[in-house]
């Protein structure tokens, strides 16, 4: 049994053509642009469908965005439910099909228009081999078994007790230097704004994001299975990375921008802190799903991913298949810029000469750690990346108060943790502040406006910590 996730060639090769980016009265209508993809990525579904592969995609038709005129479609196919009753499948995007003892044994597919990729899981060689003779001319096939793991926190000082039972400290802890405290005084705490996260998930009923509803998916640890669905349900997080780092960039009483939409998608698992591309793709598939229905397609959004690969394939696997993973991940990221989101990503804890990816591509803003002295973290990770040098910027990331999990009896309970993954939603908060500001600017406009309002660090050492502090000014 192997998994692939089955990405257009050129989709690796070039970008997305741009979306409407102005009326001629000089108006910006900034509309999600992932839908003006390569429209041969719907061919790979239509074979895997052929060749007897079903369904796990969850059901409901995708969001309606603006898309290039497209030839006429075929028919859509009949199936029959689970109750009898015939269903229309909708064109936009396939239905799950009803998981039963009967399943499939040629395999299962899920397509992600939004992202211009497909999973496909095959449980027959010779379906696999044809599919692979089919699509291998247009279609990289990378296999899904390179495992990702967050930055996750690390020691760094003084951590203090959990603050069992405290509801939150009295004020935020944010510096006056940064600036939050200012864009808040002015009104400015990211409203309109839509936050992704990729993560463990979110407390949903935690003090810090109780009164708000977050839009949360949990992607199962495999996410093609229709008998293991992706589901939407009230936010969870085990392990308490997620509510953390959640709290941080969005917290009620902690949070950079605590007036941001917030749409977690959980993608880690809590027992190995491990993921797979198959589950960050899902992942993203949903966030563009909900960043692109016609309600959400103009506003501006941001996300925040603490996880990452390393620069060398891992013990096990081949430099072909890891370079493969690394060049579909690219993609994955460059996607969310061509719809007008802002990536923001932690650049890792493994100190200097240690940086990865997604930190090392240069369409993510990559993200190193300082204390709240402004100096560079021992474990902030840095280094230069196909000639490119990371991090971008620094952010808070060391003994950050933040929430992270509940008791039984419903006790709250906050935690300082350190890490470059704390940096991230710090700096993504204030990406969130400047959106909120100014939602008329595009993605790379915020980037630039990141990169260009820094606190300088002269004393760090060269390559350290990129242009300096990220601040809102």
């Amino acid at each position: 049994m192997k998994s692939y996730l089955l990405v257009p060639k050129e989709s690796i090769e070039t970008r997305a053509r741009p979306g409407v980016r102005g009326t001629e009265q000089g108006e910006r209508v900034l509309q999600r642009t992932t839908a003006l993809q390569f429209m041969i990525s719907g061919r790979a579904p239509d074979m895997l469908r052929s060749l007897g592969l079903r369904s796990a995609t969850l059901p409901g038709r995708l969001p309606e965005v603006s898309t290039p005129p497209t030839p006429p479609k075929k028919k859509p196919t009949r199936s029959r439910s689970r109750k009898g009753e015939v269903q229309q499948v909708a064109t936009e995007g396939p239905v799950m099909e009803p998981a039963s003892a009967t399943a499939s044994d040629v395999g299962t597919y899920r397509h992600m228009p939004l992202i211009g990729a497909t999973m496909a899981h095959f449980t027959s060689e010779k379906a696999e081999r044809i599919a692979k003779e089919e699509l291998g001319r247009d279609f990289e096939f990378i296999p899904d078994t390179v495992q990702l793991t967050f930055p996750g926190p690390v020691s760094a000082g003084q951590l203090g007790p959990r603050n069992r039972g405290l509801s939150s400290l009295v004020n935020r802890e944010w510096p006056e230097e940064c600036g939050i405290n200012a864009a808040h005084a002015q009104g400015i705490k990211g409203a309109g704004v839509m936050l992704g996260i990729l993560d463990t998930g979110v407390d949903a009923d935690h003090p810090e994001h109780q009164d708000r509803v977050i839009q949360f998916r949990y992607v199962s640890l495999f996410p093609n299975s229709p008998q293991n669905p992706a589901r939407d349900v009230r936010g969870f997080d085990p392990d308490g990375h997620g509510t953390h780092v959640a709290g941080i960039a969005a917290g009620q009483f902690h949070g950079v921008a605590p007036e941001v939409d917030l749409y977690v998608a959980s993608v880690i698992e809590s027992e190995t802190i491990r993921t797979s591309l198959g589950r960050v793709a899902a992942g993203m598939e949903w966030l563009l799903h909900q960043f692109s229905r016609p309600e959400n397609s103009t506003r501006p959004a941001v996300v925040n991913m603490s996880l990452g690969f390393p620069v060398q394939p891992p013990p096990g696997v081949s430099d072909m298949e890891y370079r493969l993973n690394i060049r579909a991940l690219q993609t994955l990221v460059r996607r969310l810029v061509d719809s007008n989101v802002l990536p923001v990503v932690a650049a890792g804890n493994g100190g200097a000469g240690t940086a990865g990816y997604p930190a090392g591509f240069p369409e993510a803003l990559a993200v190193g750690a300082v204390d709240f002295e402004k100096r560079v973290a021992s474990f902030s990770a840095s280094g230069v990346v196909n000639q490119r040098p990371v991090p971008d910027v620094m952010g808070y990331g060391v003994n950050v108060y933040s929430s992270t999990e509940r008791r039984c009896n419903n006790q709250a309970f906050y935690e300082r943790m350190s890490g470059t993954s704390m940096a991230a939603p710090y700096v993504a908060g204030l990406a969130a502040l400047y959106r909120c500001r100014s939602p008329d600017l595009t993605a790379l406009e915020v980037r630039d406006l990141i990169l260009n309002n820094v606190l300088k660090l002269p004393k760090t050492p060269a390559g350290r910590a990129g242009r300096g502090l990220a601040v809102y000014k």
